[in-house]
C-alpha cells in the first residue's frame, strides 16, 4: 500500500511539473536580452564525403555572417514555443545607394534563461551583386545591421548598430538567410537555437 501511494504522489508530482512547463510563456518588451550583432566574412565551408573524388576548391568564396547572443527571460523551466527573427542589413551599393536585406528566422523551443545564439547569413551572389566585388567580401562595406524578435505577432525585442529602426526609412528586399539555408546548416548545431524547418 505504502508503494502504491508513493507512486500515485509521485505520479501526480510529475503532472504538475509538467503542467507547469506546458504554461505558455508571456513574453512583453524587454522580457528578451540582446547582445550587439556580430560580423564576421567567412568562406564556403569544404566538407569531405565517402566513395566520392576530392576535387580541388581553389577560391571559396565569402559570404556574410550575423550573430546575436540572446537570452529569454523567464522560469528556468520554461520553453518559448517560437520567436521570429527578423534581420535587416544595410549596405551601400556601386551607385553609392543604401540596399537594405531582410530575412527571417524562425526559432522554437527556446529555453527561458539561457544564453542562446541566432545566426543569418548574405550569399557571396548576393554580396557580389551589390558591392561589384565577387571575389572576396569586407564586412566594412555593411552600412548597418538591425533585428527585431516579434513572438505572437508583436515586437518584443531587437537591436540595431546604427540605433534605431533605421530600416523604416529604406525599401527592403529579400536576401538575408537562416543558417539552415546556408551550407553552414551542419555546423555549430548545438550553439544555436533551433530553427522551425516547416516554416522554409
Amino acid at each position: 500500500m505504502k508503494t502504491l501511494t508513493l507512486l500515485v504522489g509521485g505520479l501526480l508530482l510529475s503532472a504538475a511539473s509538467l503542467k507547469a512547463q506546458q504554461q505558455p510563456v508571456q513574453l512583453k518588451m524587454g522580457d528578451i536580452k540582446v547582445s550587439s550583432p556580430s560580423l564576421l566574412s567567412q568562406k564556403t565551408p569544404n566538407f569531405q564525403a565517402g566513395d566520392v573524388k576530392v576535387k580541388n576548391i581553389p577560391n571559396p568564396r565569402d559570404w556574410l555572417e550575423i550573430e546575436i547572443e540572446f537570452e529569454v527571460a523567464g522560469d528556468r523551466k520554461a520553453v518559448v514555443k517560437e520567436l521570429l527573427f527578423r534581420y535587416y542589413v544595410a549596405m551601400r551599393d556601386q551607385s553609392n545607394q543604401v540596399r537594405c536585406l531582410t530575412g527571417d528566422v524562425k526559432h522554437i523551443n527556446i529555453l527561458c534563461r539561457d544564453k542562446t545564439y541566432s545566426a543569418a547569413y548574405v550569399a557571396p551572389a548576393v554580396l557580389g551583386e551589390i558591392t561589384g566585388d565577387f571575389r572576396r567580401f569586407n564586412t566594412s562595406s555593411v552600412e548597418a545591421v538591425g533585428l527585431e524578435i516579434i513572438y505572437n505577432g508583436v515586437v518584443v525585442g531587437g537591436t540595431s548598430t546604427k540605433g534605431g529602426s533605421f530600416w523604416q526609412n529604406l525599401s527592403t528586399q529579400p536576401g538575408v538567410l537562416g543558417k539552415a539555408d546556408t551550407p553552414f546548416a551542419l555546423l555549430w548545431i548545438d550553439r544555436y537555437a533551433e530553427v522551425d524547418r516547416s516554416s522554409r
